[in-house]
């Protein structure tokens, strides 16, 4: 076991949250999440100047979910291995290298880079949610995983805030904002979090044969839960990943078509949304929903929301659909890897996590191109009924195979 797992926990007091531990990790997640708020708002813009089309821009996403995918699992193993601490400060590393490069890009293929690059910077989600989770009891595990996610909420609130501001002057400006950021990340990570230990090679590899991806899929439950996941990233991913071309060629925000300062506010209001879902809202359908419900409420919202986002032509009606998948984005995150969590030991907790943030890679692999190829052709109308139906299916699955208690 690493050094996180090793902190004294008495049987009593596992059932509180230790605060002087988590609120590093939130600042941390904060600064990584305000880099990737600060960029995301600007990064189809930016492309757009290269002369890139919205297909173009769903395979660089594509490549930075490739490299994701491929890490994730890798980082998660290794924060077992070697502590969380150091996974973060080499993730971290990489996030500066990868911000850097797409700055001074100057063609497509540097751009396609950099962000491939940034794939590998997942680590520090995986290594973070790991980290909650060592230092989290059965019963407050999904809190300490929605602290997490608040933190990359009130990161997309700071960042995307920062960069509607930022790209009066340019759309540079948020990417040297992302590299600040994500340079006070590695500060904070080297100064403040407690140093990692790292298990025994005998341990490690006796625990990584107990606890493959093959024996976490010999479980019916686990096995269902996964598709379930695929499913809501995979429509989620084909969701968002174009909604900046959909609404630039479809909506007019105060008389001129939404550029990247108006979807910089949506970034922002998502970030508040999911801050506000995991402090209040997550907690209280936690106690009066089973999981099983929760996922289906979750996939619910999601087809609400882009139906309502397909047809919005005034401004609250576009608010109403972003509050809707917002509400099932933030609720999605700690429900699921709460759920896979409690299946595995605490000293495996970080390929876990690394898992299920590979699985949310895959999605994104494909969503993003197969999105962008249909709205490249202009069938928005193919787009938002795909997204819908992977929903239906995900709601459907959810609904017949899991037990009714997850």
């Amino acid at each position: 076991m690493n050094a996180e797992t090793d902190l004294p926990k008495k049987d009593g007091a596992c059932e509180r949250l230790d605060w002087r531990l988590m609120l590093p990790l939130s600042a941390i997640v904060t600064l990584y999440a305000g880099g990737v708020g600060a960029v995301l708002p600007v990064l189809p813009f930016y492309l757009r100047e290269m002369g890139a089309s919205p297909f173009v821009f769903g395979l660089v996403l594509s490549t930075e979910a490739l490299s994701q995918s491929a890490a994730s699992p890798l980082l998660g193993q290794l924060s077992d291995r070697f502590g969380r601490k150091r996974v973060l400060l080499a993730s971290q590393t990489i996030a500066i290298v990868s911000l850097l490069l797409l700055a001074l890009a100057q063609s497509v293929c540097t751009v396609v880079l950099a962000r491939f690059l940034f794939g590998f910077a997942s680590g520090n989600f995986s290594a973070a949610a790991a980290y909650a989770a060592d230092n989290s009891s059965v019963a407050t595990r999904r809190q300490a995983i929605g602290i997490v996610s608040a933190s990359l909420g009130l990161g997309a609130i700071v960042g995307a805030g920062a960069s509607s501001v930022l790209t009066e002057i340019s759309l540079l400006a948020p990417i040297y904002l992302a590299l600040l950021l994500a340079a006070g990340g590695l500060l904070v990570t080297t100064i403040c979090l407690q140093q990692a230990k790292a298990a025994s090679p005998h341990t490690a590899k006796a625990d990584q044969e107990t606890i493959s991806l093959r024996a976490m899929t010999s479980s019916p439950v686990m096995r269902v839960l996964i598709i379930v996941m695929l499913c809501h990233f995979f429509a989620y991913g084909m969701y968002v990943s174009q909604l900046p071309n959909f609404l630039a060629d479809r909506f007019v925000w105060d008389g001129h078509p939404l550029g990247a300062r108006e979807f910089s506010y949506l970034v922002a209001a998502d970030g508040a949304i999911n801050i506000l879902v995991q402090l209040f809202l997550l907690g209280w359908l936690g106690r009066s929903l089973s999981e099983h419900q929760l996922i289906i409420l979750i996939f619910v919202l999601i087809g609400t929301g882009v139906v309502t986002a397909g047809l919005a032509s005034t401004i609250p009606a576009l608010a109403f659909a972003v509050l809707c998948i917002s509400i099932a984005d933030a609720l999605a995150k700690p429900t699921y890897l709460g759920a896979l969590s409690v299946h595995v030991p605490p000293e495996r907790q970080g390929i876990v996590m690394g898992t299920g943030q590979a699985l949310v890679a895959v999605t994104d692999v494909i969503s993003p191109a197969f999105a962008g190829l249909i709205l490249g052709w202009g069938f928005y109308g193919a787009w938002i009924g795909a997204v819908v139906a992977v929903a239906a299916i995900g709601a459907m699955v959810a609904a017949t195979r899991l037990p009714r208690r997850v």
